[in-house]
């Protein structure tokens, strides 16, 4: 039997498989080093983690992808980024109003052939009167010419795809949102900033200098109307990280047998960790039922499910760093990296003061 015929008959493998075979040996290299991990997230498409709602119910396929990136963010909290920006934008062409882009990239994206990330970080906190909107485009001869800088998208390297919205020159209070390839005519990319946390999830600022997107690449020509429809996943979707940041910060205290003979007086045990992300799981798996209404009762409610994981995920990862003790502040520690990563939860896009500003607005 040739070597290739006896890859193809292989047994497509699991996303726990991956994780412990191919990216556990490669965290500390994300970590320290800013490895991108390109091949594992490859394997996670192959091993359909990104197809889940893609297809079919939308409700149960977001549970899906969720569950998968909390497997993975259990390990690894930058791969588990990755996958949601590649998740984020399989939802975004699922739901798009023109069918020619979901035609063109979608069944890449949902297998891990093509990569790519969100884009839409400086249009939701738009959305929400946070930031102005960063971009600016004018309608040209079957398309639009863009102009402008965004200052973080990751899960981007050349050759990956990302969305981003732009308002009309002509037409400000109309925005448009479509796809565009790193890398490609117009649209570069640089590494100008380095964080604490993160650096191994291909994060660069996007510069567009007269960059031309096709119409056949226009997600919809009303972001202003999409953007409600959408959001509800593209925050739920977060849920797979600070879900799976929780529960193995109380994996991680459970194996270190030492450190919890001397934690029975510490404020959060591995136990009630776990029944915590149990009960916002619940919640998740409820709210995900229907994604796409565009009523601002439904979204607050994702929103307040969004806070209390971000919540929880710190705390969790503060128990650990708690319990570990001066183990846990050394360079290298498990415990010192969860909680860096840990903190991104709480300021991705959308941030908890992002969230409780939304908040004290009220429906």
């Amino acid at each position: 039997m040739s070597a290739r015929l006896a890859e193809a008959e292989a047994p497509a493998r699991s996303v726990a498989d991956i994780v412990a075979r191919d990216l556990r040996p490669l965290v500390r290299q994300i970590d320290e080093n800013g490895l991108y991990p390109e091949a594992v997230l490859r394997d996670f498409g192959v091993a359909g983690a990104f197809a889940h709602h893609t297809s079919g119910d939308p409700g149960a396929g977001l549970v899906g992808a969720i569950d998968a990136m909390a497997e993975v963010s259990a390990t690894c909290i930058t791969t588990g980024f990755c996958m949601w920006c590649q998740d984020a934008l399989g939802w975004y062409l699922t739901q798009a109003d023109n069918p020619a882009p979901r035609e063109r990239y979608l069944a890449g994206v949902a297998t891990g052939a093509q990569l790519g990330g969100t884009g839409l970080s400086n249009a939701m906190k738009a959305f929400s009167g946070i930031e102005p909107l960063a971009l600016k485009g004018r309608k040209v001869a079957g398309g639009y010419q863009v102009t402008g800088r965004l200052p973080f998208v990751s899960n981007v390297e050349n050759g990956h795809l990302f969305a981003a919205v732009f308002a009309l020159e002509d037409e400000p209070d109309r925005r448009v949102m479509a796809v565009f390839r790193a890398g490609s005519d117009n649209v570069s990319t640089a590494q100008n900033a380095h964080f604490v946390a993160l650096e191994g999830s291909a994060t660069v600022t996007v510069m567009f200098r007269d960059a031309f997107v096709d119409d056949d690449d226009v997600l919809s020509h009303d972001a202003g109307k999409f953007i409600p429809r959408i959001r509800k996943g593209f925050v739920l979707l977060q849920a797979g990280m600070g879900l799976g940041a929780a529960r193995g910060a109380a994996a991680s205290m459970r194996a270190d047998s030492y450190g919890r003979r001397l934690a029975e007086h510490l404020p959060l045990d591995p136990d009630e960790i776990d029944e915590r992300a149990d009960r916002l799981h619940a919640r998740v798996r409820a709210l995900a039922q229907d994604p796409q209404p565009t009523d601002r009762a439904g979204f607050l409610d994702v929103l307040k499910a969004r806070l209390d994981i971000s919540y929880l995920a710190l705390e969790a990862a503060q128990a650990a760093v708690l319990q570990a003790g001066a183990r846990g502040y050394l360079t290298g520690a498990e415990a010192a990296r969860r909680q860096r990563e840990t903190q991104f939860v709480a300021i991705v896009t959308p941030s908890v003061k992002h969230i409780l500003t939304e908040l004290a607005k009220g429906v």
